[in-house]
């Protein structure tokens, strides 16, 4: 079955950006996330998908139509930009209201659509309210409402939770998650923040320079990456160049020598995340098994929400990130356990966007 939006060898030329060209697509009723560094074109291909911007090439098709040419108002689909685009001189019931006037739905029709998403969303108690004394997650909910009450079949959100606090990011998050299979749409989200999109994403587009490099599941994008780009957008903090000549040990600077789950042969990339590292002082004792790194000395210590950031040097030249509940000080001397199964290994010859 074709995606609800698909996008064919697509290509806008702006004055100071291009994007694409860009094959891809987005099932139904599935969350959808964009991410990407800022300047990536991540906004620019919502504003492609919405008709703001008209293709230079290639072809946008929803639900089996081409849209390409077609203006934003009749493509069937919301977009909510980053400022939410409430109108402060309205109240909540006329901004909800808009798009249904637009529409030329009658005046009853409108009063009954409102009320239900209004009581779906939890703000039938603020729509007498003037939106200009709204808080930002009420403002996200009204934004939200004015999109969903026209019944489209793509809803675009472009960094929706960037201008709320955490309490109430956390709460909007629960409501996203169930947008799709309770209003019967596909979501397409746009942010840069890591824990927003594996939280909500049943699939996961990352973004650099005007294309899309990489998509798959969250587990197999935020864990085992296809990418050097990829990785190190995504929080791997060692990546580390190293060599293998065949089955399931990798070499890094020529001294360090790692196990891996799998074989691989020829010049990789090691990458490791600081929180698969476990850290341990290093009193002589013997420890049985793989990847035990001894002699590591803790270089720089980083406080942090989670934990402690180590920099710890191993060996001559190696210096790995490290995440520790306990609080080392620079100088201690400790020991590394890197377990097989959290090295992740590029091949150099597939290392796209290093």
């Amino acid at each position: 079955m074709p995606g609800m939006v698909e996008l064919r060898s697509v290509v806008v030329r702006l004055r100071y950006f291009t994007l694409g060209p860009i094959s891809t697509a987005f099932d139904r009723e599935t969350y959808n996330v964009i991410l990407g560094p800022t300047g990536s074109g991540k906004s620019t291909l919502l504003k492609t998908i919405a008709g703001i911007y008209r293709v230079s090439e290639g072809s946008v098709v929803i639900d089996g139509i081409d849209v390409s040419r077609e203006p934003p108002e009749t493509r069937n689909v919301s977009y909510v930009p980053q400022g939410y685009a409430i109108f402060d001189h309205m109240t909540v019931y006329e901004n909800i209201e808009y798009g249904l006037r637009f529409k030329g739905i009658p005046k009853p029709e409108r009063r009954r659509l409102i009320m239900e998403i209004a009581k779906d969303l939890g703000i039938d108690y603020l729509l007498s309210r003037r939106a200009v004394n709204l808080s930002g997650g009420e403002q996200q909910r009204v934004a939200l409402a004015r999109a969903l009450v026209i019944k489209p079949k793509v809803l675009l959100l472009d960094e929706p939770l960037s201008m709320l606090d955490r309490e109430t990011r956390d709460r909007i998050i629960l409501m996203l998650r169930e947008l799709p299979k309770k209003y019967g749409i596909t979501v397409i989200h746009v942010t840069h923040d890591w824990d927003e999109a594996y939280s909500l994403a049943d699939r996961v587009y990352i973004m650099n320079e005007g294309r899309i490099i990489e998509e798959g599941e969250p587990e197999q994008v935020f864990n085992r990456p296809r990418s050097v780009f990829t990785a190190r957008f995504l929080g791997f903090q060692n990546i580390i160049r190293g060599s293998a000549r065949g089955g399931n040990l990798v070499v890094l600077n020529d001294e360090v020598k790692l196990s891996i789950n799998g074989e691989v042969d020829g010049d990789v990339y090691v990458c490791i995340r600081p929180e698969w590292i476990r850290v341990m002082v290093d009193n002589g004792v013997n420890l049985e098994g793989q990847n035990v790194l001894r002699g590591g000395i803790v270089n720089e210590v980083i406080r942090s929400r989670i934990g402690f950031q180590l920099l710890v040097s191993v060996g001559r030249v190696l210096v790995l990130t490290a995440l520790s509940t306990t609080a080392f000080k620079p100088g201690d001397r400790v020991l590394l356990i890197i377990p097989s199964e959290n090295i992740h290994i590029i091949k150099i010859d597939n290392a796209a966007s290093v």
